[in-house]
């Protein structure tokens, strides 16, 4: 069964991401799991009354249970309501490994975090599942009529694709930015055959285009999402090493930092 794991911060029937979780799970009958992290500080354990109050916190949040059955029965779909107490980043990463994809938000640049510092696009860098990331605007919905797949024959954009195929299955319109380049032949490996690879999964790619080789490819991805009025973006994540990506930008950081649609993201 697929299963999808949604990571609920706020329990509040118009929550973007709760919206999404649920309306993606009732369009591929999958099993809906809600989780909440209790968030756990190691520095502060040995202050008085911590434990006591991330008890409280913990069955408070216990308490929800019922409200996520009412959200699942609204939306026709199975599922289960968990809390987790632990450090953020490894209690979401190990949670999600048994899941098809972790529904969560975008980075919150209110918080303050260097974008891919932050709690969820740090969960990117573990072992974790693909991630749909959604931005905390969005109005809820999760259509998969309209697809732009940024590929560049790298293993996360490989997870990224084959995370993405239930969806494109049911797309109407699936675009591909290719990147891939044979820099240099016979030393490196030659890019993937990946538009044969879609043929044989059932996948008519609807236009193909060159991706963009300046410093500002993230801008040019979301311009071409925003042209083929695209319901979600597949990319994979951090496709250079993490830091010359924070240090010099790059096209992960730039689209997490400024896209208005969901990202569908593999590591």
């Amino acid at each position: 069964m697929f299963e999808i794991l949604v990571n609920v911060e706020e329990m509040s029937d118009d929550n973007p991401v709760v919206k999404t979780g649920l309306t993606l799970a009732g369009l591929h009958d999958a099993y809906a799991t809600g989780l909440n992290i209790v968030e756990v500080f190691p520095s502060t354990m040995a202050m008085p009354d911590v434990m006591t109050a991330l008890a409280m916190q913990e069955h408070e949040a216990g308490q929800c249970d019922s409200w996520w059955a009412k959200q699942c029965c609204q939306h026709g779909v199975n599922g289960a309501w968990e809390v987790i107490r632990g450090v953020y980043v490894p209690a979401l990463a190990r949670r999600s490994c048994m899941a098809d994809i972790t529904v969560s938000r975008l980075p919150n640049h209110e918080a303050g975090y260097p974008t891919g510092m932050d709690y969820v696009t740090r969960v990117l860098l573990t072992a974790a599942s693909p991630m749909l990331l959604v931005p905390p605007k969005w109005d809820g919905s999760f259509r998969q009529e309209r697809v732009l797949v940024a590929w560049n024959s790298t293993q996360e954009s490989m997870r990224a694709l084959r995370a993405a195929l239930p969806f494109l299955r049911e797309a109407k319109k699936v675009c591909l930015v290719d990147g891939a380049s044979d820099a240099l032949p016979g030393i490196t490996p030659p890019p993937l055959p990946v538009r044969d690879w879609l043929v044989r999964q059932g996948i008519t790619l609807h236009s193909v285009q060159k991706f963009p080789t300046t410093a500002n490819a993230g801008e040019a991805l979301l311009v071409e999402a925003f042209a083929m009025h695209a319901d979600f973006l597949v990319m994979g994540a951090w496709g250079h090493s993490r830091m010359s990506e924070l240090i010099l930008g790059g096209t992960t950081r730039h689209v997490l930092k400024h896209a208005s649609l969901p990202l569908l993201l593999a590591h």
